[in-house]
Formats: C-alpha cells, sequence, structure tokens
C-alpha cells in the first residue's frame, strides 16, 4: 500500500496542515494558530484528506497512515494531538515528545532548539546533502547550519516581517500596519511606501548582510536554501536568496516518518 502521512506544522502565527505522499506534498492547508482547537483541528484535516480524494475520484485513494507534527507552541499541542487522532484514527507523533529528529544536534543546550529548525535542517541535508545554510522566513527569521559533516550546528535568529510590522503599528502613535508586497521604488513617496520599502529592503539586507559573513569565515561553500511565507518576496532584492523549497518542513517530517519505520 502506497502510504500517505498527515503532516503539522504549528508555528507562532499559522499552522500548516499537509497530506505528503512518497516524499511529495499532495495537499495543503493553513489556519492562524490561535483559531486552532480540537474540533477546528479535526474539520481541517477532514477537509483536506476529502479534497485529495475529489482529485483522483471516490473513495479512499490515499489513506493516511499517521499525523508528524513539530510545534513551537505548546498549548497548541494536545489539541491538534486529539483532533487530527479523532478524526483519522491513526497514531500522531511529534518530533521532540513521541520521536526524535534524526540529525546530530550540537546546540549547547539540545533542547532549546525549535523542532521546526531541527526538522528543516533535516528535510535540507536530506535532499541537498551536507554544507547547507537554511533560513526560514516565519514569525522569527532564522539561520540555521548544517555542517559539512552532516551536523546541526546552531544558527541565528531575529525578527520577522509580521514582528516588524506589528512593532511599527504598535510603538508609534501615527506609523500604520502596512501589509507586505514589493515596493515600487527604493524611496518611498508615502508613509505606507516608505514602510513597504524598509521592510522590504531592510530585511533583504540584513539577510544578505549575516550571508556573507557566514559565507565568508564558518560556512565558505555552503548553500542556501530559503523557506517560509515570504521567502520568495525577497528573491528580487537579494544576492544570495536563489534556492526556494516551500514544502520544507512537511517533507522534512515525512523524512522522519521514514526514519521510524
Amino acid at each position: 500500500m502506497k502510504k500517505t502521512i498527515l503532516t503539522v506544522d504549528i508555528g507562532n502565527t499559522n499552522t500548516a496542515f499537509g497530506l505528503v505522499r512518497r516524499g511529495r506534498v499532495v495537499g495543503w492547508l493553513s489556519l492562524p494558530t490561535q483559531a486552532l482547537s480540537e474540533a477546528v483541528v479535526g474539520r481541517v484535516v477532514r477537509k483536506l484528506v476529502a479534497r485529495s480524494r475529489s482529485r483522483k475520484g471516490p473513495g479512499p485513494v490515499w489513506p493516511v497512515s499517521a499525523v508528524y507534527a513539530c510545534s513551537v507552541v505548546a498549548s497548541a499541542n494536545a489539541k491538534v494531538r486529539r483532533g487530527c487522532g479523532r478524526a483519522l484514527g491513526v497514531p500522531v507523533y511529534f518530533t521532540g515528545e513521541d520521536v526524535a529528529v534524526p540529525i546530530k544536534n550540537l546546540y549547547s543546550r539540545p533542547r532549546q532548539v525549535g523542532q521546526d529548525r531541527l526538522v528543516g535542517a533535516y528535510a535540507a541535508l536530506k535532499q541537498y546533502g551536507p554544507g547547507l545554510i537554511v533560513v526560514d522566513f516565519g514569525t522569527a527569521i532564522t539561520f540555521d547550519i548544517v555542517s559539512r559533516n552532516g551536523a546541526y550546528l546552531g544558527g541565528l535568529i531575529v525578527p520577522g516581517f509580521k514582528i516588524m510590522q506589528e512593532a511599527l503599528k504598535m510603538k508609534t502613535a501615527l506609523l500604520p500596519y502596512v501589509e507586505l508586497s514589493r515596493p515600487a521604488e527604493l524611496i518611498g513617496r508615502d508613509t505606507r511606501s516608505s514602510i513597504r520599502a524598509g521592510l522590504v529592503y531592510g530585511v533583504s539586507a540584513l539577510c544578505d548582510g549575516i550571508l556573507a559573513r557566514l559565507l565568508k569565515t564558518k560556512c565558505k561553500g555552503y548553500r542556501i536554501v530559503a523557506t517560509g511565507g515570504d521567502a520568495r518576496l525577497l528573491r528580487p532584492y537579494s544576492r544570495y536568496l536563489r534556492r526556494f523549497d516551500d514544502t520544507l518542513i512537511p517533507k522534512g517530517l515525512a523524512f522522519v516518518a521514514e526514519k521510524k519505520a
């Protein structure tokens, strides 16, 4: 039987549900993490599975064999575990709780590393080989280093776009929240275009500065893989972001599942 697993990536802002079959993501749904409840998770999971079946005709074409999840929001874990388990009737495994990500972790305090960071690093290692810098554009922007020996070395963490957007609105009297998009020009001609240019050009410069320093010192010759919802927005403005993998986390969870099996 061709096995399909459900993957769940619980982030600070959004939670992404994916169906992965033979290493390929065949279905995808996302919702705000704050909206999670056992009932909501059950509905989302059933909808995702039903959608995949409808594309292949009636019947259980791709039965889900298990659920694999990673999380940075511990308070959401029980809701996802119960919601997925009851909706699908299959085992639910959380990395860091039920199963380990099989990558050597050289963090001085290994348990401090976010499970999403380890899953992303492991997925990149499996697909692209050792000697990597993985840049994940989520609520925070993380830079994770996989050594030439295939070990997770650690990385850097900086505020992501959403944190910057919200900080400008909350910490100033006159600046609005501005939705992300490509700036029309470098020099903004009004408040919104100035913020938009500052965000996009500023974050791209920050990323390129960090990557240039890593490539010059600790990571000479390393390849760069970018992932996360805002990654591709920066492509025209970055010297280094050229390889993108939007489904790195679900594929990483699928690799974890294969290793466990």
